[in-house]
């Protein structure tokens, strides 16, 4: 492994992760990644999906007492389904002016299904307090969601939960990404697209990164968006949440994850607003009547939080046009600058 800083700064900003598990950003901090190495079961239908999630929750619940991560959405709402009556669950409410309220909706499907449901209430002092720690374990900034979660877990941990269990993975697996997977791109559009960060605008020494990429771009020079999010976001998006949860000593735990979409996409279905179909027809199944939820990001109002953050930066970063970035935009830098000033010390 070799230390090459602006080559993960770019990759950072651009892909939330280190995408070459041979460079880091410094001698002395190795970087730690996530590989999930288990079989993952095929899946083609809502029966079989439905199957498959009851015997996970199943076997994780034989291994020591578990809870549900329950939002508004219908992946953790489709989960709840299946524990059994009194099972514990949380759900996080970001103490911000204008932040997504998703307590409602999960007291709700807490209710139907007899669950416990406790709100773990978010404050930016808990970025400000457990960020570093967070960033030191993994060798590298992390996504806002992992200072959530990492809250979550402590107080699962201390509530006597061995396992936290998330509906993560949902999204990528079954055809959630609607925006990305809203039309075909070539390599160029694409690599633009996914950026979440325009490393031009913000870095000294911009590189144009496109190694995850380049494996999923098909003969006809199109991107295979869907087979680019099963493999490279697939681990990064599941080392988010491990990440956090190896740090609170709690395991993690989706069902999700560890299935896999047995048949083609149909995308044209997701084009026309059926995204997760499979989800949804398990959704209408299991609770009918009632309204698919739209889509619900875990909230995290940066918008609010760092409205007038503009540094001060470390030198290799730019501050011209970090007023005009979006609130997650912003979280990026700030995590990339407190990560090389408080951890490397650059």
């Amino acid at each position: 492994m070799h230390t090459d800083t602006n080559f993960c700064m770019n990759s950072y900003l651009k892909y939330r992760a280190i995408v070459d598990e041979n460079i880091r950003f410094s001698d002395a901090l190795n970087p730690w990644f996530y590989h999930n190495c288990n079989e993952r079961k095929p899946v083609c239908n809502s029966v079989e999906l439905e199957t498959h999630l009851k015997s996970e929750i199943n076997r994780i619940l034989q291994q020591g007492p578990a809870a549900l991560m329950l939002s508004s959405g219908m992946d953790s709402a489709v989960l709840a389904a299946f524990l059994p009556a009194g099972t514990q669950t949380y759900t996080l409410h970001c103490q911000a002016d204008n932040s997504i309220d998703e307590t409602a909706a999960a007291r709700h499907y807490a209710e139907i299904n007899g669950l416990k449901n406790t709100v773990i209430d978010i404050f930016w002092s808990d970025f400000e307090e457990n960020t570093l720690p967070l960033m030191r374990q993994k060798g590298c900034p992390i996504h806002s969601l992992e200072v959530q979660v990492y809250k979550a877990a402590l107080q699962a941990k201390a509530d006597g939960i061995k396992t936290l269990i998330f509906g993560e993975t949902a999204d990528i697996i079954y055809g959630g990404h609607s925006k990305l997977l809203s039309k075909d791109w070539n390599l160029e559009e694409f690599s633009e697209r996914f950026s979440f960060v325009d490393v031009t605008k913000v870095l000294r020494h911009p590189e144009i990164i496109q190694s995850p990429i380049l494996p999923h771009v098909q003969p006809d020079g199109k991107v295979d968006v869907f087979g680019f999010l099963n493999s490279f976001e697939y681990d990064v998006s599941l080392g988010f949440y491990n990440n956090a949860c190896r740090l609170a000593d709690i395991s993690f735990f989706s069902p999700y994850a560890s299935s896999v979409l047995g048949t083609k996409l149909d995308i044209t279905r997701i084009r026309n607003g059926e995204n997760k179909y499979i989800i949804r027809e398990l959704f209408s199944k299991i609770y009918p009547g009632m309204t698919v939820p739209d889509k619900t990001p875990l909230p995290r109002p940066m918008t609010e939080w760092l409205k007038s953050w503009t540094g001060p930066l470390h030198k290799e970063l730019i501050p011209d046009h970090i007023p005009e970035m979006t609130g997650d935009q912003k979280w990026y830098i700030y995590a990339l600058n407190r990560f090389l000033t408080e951890i490397i010390g650059e």
